[in-house]
Order: structure tokens, then sequence, then C-alpha cells
């Protein structure tokens, strides 16, 4: 029978304050060990399909390094240590889009790469949402924005012509496609 493996010994390799990535031993669960297994350690990420009256989506535009290119996505940011997702999410929202809501609706919570890393991506729906301010972007942060028609951007996943080339992005519209029937 297959059981959860044991851990060993778990070094730091490299740490800083967005990852730390771990060197591990492992004992599986029919009694073998597994040396340099490698694991990381993230942050928590709050994705926020905001919703406007008429149905569009506000939609970020930035640099992704790991895929090295400018990629469209859906508003996103890590959660910070103590803070409630719902609250990530509004954070987030306001600073990357200028965009707020009076309703979120937690769509959904997803493990977005389990083989290596530990953490958890939460999907809210923001509804009615409204500009109401500028953008209050990070330091390292260059962010166009755009609406986007929400049937389209539906409609474009399911006949793999979508704008999204991350996957947090295109699940979280499905989920909210569920929920719509769309």
């Amino acid at each position: 029978m297959i059981e959860k493996w044991t851990l060993l010994k778990q070094t730091t390799v490299y740490e800083n304050p967005f990852l730390t990535i771990y060197e591990e031993e492992l004992r599986s669960s029919d009694g073998r060990i597994i040396p340099q297994y490698y694991s990381v350690k993230r942050r928590d990420a709050a994705f926020i399909i905001a919703l406007t009256s008429n149905k569009q989506v506000p939609l970020v535009f930035q640099y992704k390094n790991g895929v090295k290119d400018l990629i469209w996505e859906l508003p996103a940011g890590f959660i910070e240590e103590k803070e409630e997702p719902e609250l990530a999410a509004r954070r987030e929202l306001s600073e990357e889009t200028g965009f707020e809501a009076t309703e979120f609706e937690l769509l959904g919570r997803y493990a977005p790469n389990p083989s290596i890393s530990n953490n958890r991506n939460f999907v809210f729906l923001a509804k009615d949402a409204t500009k109401v301010a500028e953008q209050h972007l990070d330091q390292n942060e260059e962010i166009e924005v755009k609406l986007f028609d929400l049937q389209e951007l539906f409609a474009d996943i399911k006949n793999q012509r979508s704008v999204f080339v991350d996957c947090q992005s295109q699940l979280s519209l499905l989920l909210l496609g569920e929920k719509l029937n769309l």
C-alpha cells in the first residue's frame, strides 16, 4: 500500500524573500532511501478575475522572466505572511490595475506545481469591478492594463487560441466559465 514518504533530512540550498530551495533525503513507502530530492517553498498567491458590469475583464501585460517574454495574465500576487487570501486579492487588484470591487468570491484553490513546490493559488471573482484609481506598482513592476470581453476569453481558451501563456489564468477562467455555464 502506498503511504506518505518520510522526510529524513532537509538542507537549504538557496533562500531569498520569494523562495527557498531545499535538497532533501526521503524514505519512500516501500523503504527505499531517495537522496537529492529537491523542493521549493514559495508563498501562496491570489489570482483575480475582476468582472465589470458589462462583462469585461481587466488583464495585465507584463514581462515574465521565466518565459523571457511579455505576457497577458490575470492580476495576481503573493499573499503576505498572516494575510487572508481575499485581502491579498483586493490589494493586488487595486495595486496592479486600479480596479476595486465590493464583492469577492472564492472560485477555487489549487497547487500549481505539487511535484516541487508547496504553494497554493487562490482564485477570486471580483464582482462589478470598477476603475477607481491609478496603479500603485511595486518597484520592479511595469504593467499595462487592458479590458477583454469575458465570453471571448473563455471561447479562446476552449478553442486553444488563448492570449494566455500561463495555466493559472486559463484554469481560473475555466473555473468561472463552469460557474456561469459559459
